[in-house]
């Protein structure tokens, strides 16, 4: 890193992951994310996105190599330590019937207020900013059950800020949901992003091209492609990464690519 880079939120020092010694998910990885950035990880299903993810989050910890956050090795550092520094969005959330929007969101200050100031049913000034911001705050005495897809994925994401991290993970933040409900949910995102570091696992290409800074893609289980969205994606990145012949585009209202998909390769 030289005097002009920014410090790194989040790295990835020659980071090798594997569920068995002998089929490993993810090798040599060598990533810094700075402060303030919006990656989006992409790839095929099974190179290893949501494994890289799980790094990041502390959840699993490599069997080579280190995960830094913020200069510290994550592996040294306490599950509440990281929650405090560290927001989760899963792709699921088991459900909870009768849980409120309301105390689901409560939820997220648990690492920084402890058991007991949960138990305290008074909710701070930063779960309430953290459902406004999500656009939830009408939504706040409805159970989660009765919400539909788009909804509670807003719900989930004030969870998240609720958190008050400065990095914000997410696995594939719009699955399950419609076209509509994925421009809201990539829009909250964006507008999160100023104040945050980003990191999300998406499967969309265009979306991906649109809502981040910088595209990582993963190829069985190592960096294929690492860059700004225009030299990351391309019709050689398709073929080499996805397996599928296409055409890239350039959104004349966004500035950004698009792809045109035509067969597999």
């Amino acid at each position: 890193m030289t005097a002009a880079d920014p410090p790194a939120a989040l790295r990835l020092d020659r980071v090798g992951f594997g569920y068995a010694r002998e089929h490993p998910v993810l090798h040599g990885i060598d990533l810094a994310i700075p402060a303030g950035q919006t990656v989006a990880l992409v790839g095929r299903n099974g190179c290893g996105k949501s494994t890289l993810l799980r790094l990041l989050a502390g959840a699993l910890h490599p069997t080579s190599g280190r995960v830094l956050l913020d200069g510290e090795d994550i592996a040294a550092l306490g599950r509440r330590a990281i929650a405090r520094r560290v927001a989760v969005l899963h792709q699921a959330l088991p459900p909870i019937p009768g849980m409120t929007a309301r105390r689901l969101v409560r939820q997220g200050r648990f690492a920084h207020r402890g058991v007991l100031g949960m138990l305290r049913d008074s909710e701070d000034d930063i779960t309430r900013d953290a459902m406004a911001r999500a656009g939830v705050a009408d939504l706040a005495d409805r159970p989660l059950e009765s919400l539909s897809g788009g909804e509670r994925q807003r719900v989930r994401l004030a969870l998240a800020l609720a958190q008050d991290t400065p990095v914000l993970l997410l696995d594939e933040p719009t699955t399950y949901l419609d076209v509509r409900h994925q421009l809201e949910v990539l829009d909250l995102v964006a507008d999160f992003a100023r104040r945050l570091t980003v990191v999300m696992v998406l499967h969309d290409l265009d979306h991906a091209a649109r809502y981040a800074d910088r595209i990582v893609a993963l190829r069985e289980g190592a960096v294929a492609a690492d860059g700004g969205p225009a030299d990351v994606v391309h019709d050689s990145m398709l073929r080499d990464v996805f397996g599928v012949r296409g055409r890239v585009l350039i959104d004349e209202r966004h500035g950004t690519p698009y792809c045109r998909l035509d067969t597999p390769v």
